[in-house]
């Protein structure tokens, strides 16, 4: 930047005239040690009372440009003091995200990481993550995480009680807190889940793991038993492949935003398999049920399963 432009610049700056990205040029220049003493001649004037004693030109130009250096000093404290404020702003305002009933929602968020969130979901995030940390919560239903790669900045999905950490990993997490249901599902990388819960015990996955929490039990297993981790992709609908039907209904309920009352005990042993997608709900419980010869009835607020 010429002479005259740093100037003008600092004047400017003296003066309050200059917007965010001139700041922000501004002390991007004073910490590369841009400023030096061309841009002196246009300090203020300030009075200092000093003994009657002749002061060197060198001392004088000494004091001139310690003068100038406090000054930047402090406006760059109050900038960045600020700038950290501003930071902090962000980070406490959350933007929350219900889809609708039968649609999918694609977040990408400030890191470039991408989320994926089906029928029925609640998710919250912040307008800018932490400088050391990056989190995120499913509130309701499930979610499909691709994680962008950042070892200073892990990851982290909050949902009911569990707490799934990654760096650079793609996986699921399914939420179903009225049921007592959570589910964590990992495809690439690694994560760490941990629990509100005080015994818990934090635990890594491997491709191909999963784990369930239902209630206060938990349960991790492998759910590809031939080994070969396909590439997951939510397209929005409602797939089962041998799962319990207690977890089933409560995917139902998150995924038309409905409620359904069953005894989960009355349910033990009984599993499903299908694949659903924008079909009437009464349609799909019919289906569900059908297959164990169950019944259910119409209630306002969704259905009740009766055995």
């Amino acid at each position: 930047m010429k002479s005259s432009e740093k100037k003008n610049l600092y004047r400017r700056f003296l003066e309050k005239e200059l917007n965010a990205a001139e700041l922000d040029e501004f002390f991007l220049l004073v910490e590369n040690g841009e400023f030096d003493a061309d841009y002196l001649d246009i300090m203020p004037v300030v009075e200092v009372a000093v003994p009657k004693t002749k002061i060197r030109p060198l001392f004088r130009a000494l004091i001139k440009l310690a003068v100038a250096a406090s000054l930047l000093f402090v406006s760059a404290i109050g900038y960045l003091a600020y700038r950290r404020t501003e930071n902090l702003k962000q980070q406490s305002l959350f933007t929350t995200v219900s889809v609708p009933v039968g649609s999918i929602k694609i977040i990408t968020l400030t890191d470039h990481s991408i989320v994926t969130l089906n029928s029925g979901s609640v998710f919250k995030y912040p307008a800018s993550f932490a400088s050391n940390n990056r989190k995120v919560f499913l509130i309701k239903g499930k979610g499909f995480f691709e994680i962008a790669k950042d070892k200073t900045r892990p990851f982290t999905v909050y949902s009911a009680k569990l707490s799934t950490t990654a760096l650079g990993t793609s996986f699921t997490v399914e939420n179903y807190k009225a049921y007592q249901l959570e589910k964590v599902r990992l495809y690439t990388g690694k994560v760490e889940i941990g629990s509100k819960e005080k015994d818990f015990s934090p635990l890594r996955l491997t491709p191909g793991q999963q784990y369930t929490r239902v209630g206060d039990v938990g349960t991790k297993r492998v759910f590809d038993a031939d080994g070969e981790i396909n590439p997951y992709a939510e397209d929005g609908s409602l797939e089962f492949d041998n799962t319990s039907l207690t977890e089933a209904l409560a995917r139902v309920a998150s995924y038309y935003d409905i409620k359904l009352q069953f005894n989960k005990e009355e349910l033990k042993g009984f599993a499903i398999s299908g694949k659903f997608r924008n079909e009437p709900v009464k349609d799909v419980i019919h289906t569900l049920l059908f297959t164990h010869h169950l019944k259910f009835k119409k209630i306002p607020e969704g259905y009740v399963i009766m055995n």
